[in-house]
């Protein structure tokens, strides 16, 4: 007879389904939290033995193993005093192994670390998401079993600010091919401790290769010339060298600013806004049809033809002068539109994509009340920001001819810069 085949020696995974098996039948394990419960008390015995084979991988022998005569060996010391790791799946103790020399520095769980990699990122998630310290130390203690006070938290936070700063101050690319500006209204502190809603501008940039991207925050008290001109110094000094289109909402001092420090860039004002203004003046009753009938002006495909549709316009709406005057008074902002291919008017006469950032943004500063001071602002703006341009890794729709018509339009303006 032929001997029976040894049999495979079973794999790390295969060994904790059967422990695994072995405690449901035993009556420990009884629903899916006891699972989750047996699989985190995997984690301490796991990461200690982590460290101990760290150490030996160190001190390059194993356990117990003798010393040759006259060789030299750094050898183990026993462990430090066992600590406090907080982890994703709650808290586990944990004891360093030592050597002899002092020079084992374990990458695992680090000497003087208390929390695994990861956590850091998971209350700079909460934080950005806009939850309070309060709503975050709850969260922790409820969902991970973690307690962590406010203080330690703000510690993780504040180290964000640091990041922040570098962010706002790094390099850009030296051509935007289109660029929206607009800003959202957050009540601050001041120093009398009097809270005001303060105007925080935010800046999109589509790049040479059809990529969006924030380009930078900024806040002033007013707007005015002289803040829009330290906006777009700060631009150029960043390394923006040239701008094709920036569209915004009619910002005072805005376009005076822009043609100073960037005196080829063709301002749009967004149609979006116009039309958000038109529709602030019409009778509830007929607000739907008449924003439908100035829409047939402004997505014109000439001049020609935009100016049939406001002579249309003018006649059936020749009683509701008001109306009639605002959109004549509109006609200068369109104008340069009728001379563009449709794939970039389209780009061009909505400050959509800034204005889809900031929904966004506006969801992590509404109802938490006022903030301490412009830095707290920036923090949570910016953590957001991270988290939504981390989606964008893709050029913007139609881009390819897009890229055509650009080229054909602006030549060695805009093509000098597709290799850099």
């Amino acid at each position: 007879m032929k001997k029976k085949e040894e049999k495979k020696e079973k794999t790390l995974n295969e060994l904790i389904i059967d422990e695994a098996v072995k405690q449901y039948k035993e009556g420990n394990i009884g629903s899916a939290l006891d699972v989750e419960n047996f699989l985190d008390s995997l984690l301490q015995p796991l990461m200690q033995n982590l460290l101990d084979t760290e150490l030996e991988n160190h001190i390059k022998h194993p356990k117990y193993e003798h010393t040759k005569k006259g060789e030299k060996r750094n050898f183990r010391n026993g462990y430090c005093k066992p600590k406090t790791v907080k982890t994703k799946y709650g808290n586990i103790l944990i004891k360093t192994p030592r050597d002899r020399e002092g020079t084992f520095a374990p990458v695992i769980i680090e000497k003087g670390q208390t929390r695994l990699t990861g956590f850091e990122d998971k209350c700079i998630a909460l934080y950005a998401k806009g939850m309070s310290l309060r709503d975050i130390e709850k969260t922790l203690k409820e969902i991970y079993g973690v307690k962590i006070n406010k203080e330690q938290i703000n510690t993780l936070i504040a180290a964000v600010s640091k990041e922040v700063e570098k962010w706002r101050a790094r390099k850009l690319k030296p051509l935007y091919v289109f660029t929206y500006a607009d800003c959202i209204y957050v009540p601050i502190k001041g120093d009398n401790l009097t809270s005001s809603k303060r105007a925080i501008y935010i800046i999109i940039g589509v790049d040479v290769n059809g990529y969006k991207d924030v380009l930078g925050m900024w806040t002033n008290e007013t707007e005015s010339a002289s803040f829009w001109n330290s906006v777009f110094e700060d631009l150029k000094e960043r390394g923006v060298e040239d701008i094709l289109y920036m569209s915004s909402d009619g910002i005072a001092g805005f376009k005076g600013s822009l043609e100073m420090v960037f005196p080829k860039t063709q301002s749009q004002r967004c149609v979006v806004h116009l039309v958000r203004n038109l529709y602030s003046i019409c009778p509830k009753k007929e607000a739907k049809e008449i924003i439908a009938d100035f829409k047939k002006i402004y997505t014109s495909i000439t001049q020609e033809e935009a100016n049939l549709m406001l002579d249309a316009f003018r006649e059936k709406y020749k009683d509701q002068k008001r109306i009639v005057k605002k959109v004549e008074s509109f006609m200068q902002y369109l104008e340069s539109l009728f001379e563009l291919p449709e794939e970039i008017r389209k780009y061009i006469y909505t400050s959509n994509a800034v204005e889809s950032v900031n929904s966004a943004l506006r969801k992590v500063t509404r109802g938490k009340g006022s903030f301490p001071s412009e830095s707290s602002v920036f923090k949570v703006l910016y953590l957001r920001i991270k988290e939504l341009t981390e989606k964008w890794k893709k050029p913007i729709q139609n881009w390819k001819k897009i890229q055509q018509q650009l080229m054909e339009i602006f030549g060695e303006r805009y093509t000098k810069y597709l290799n850099l």
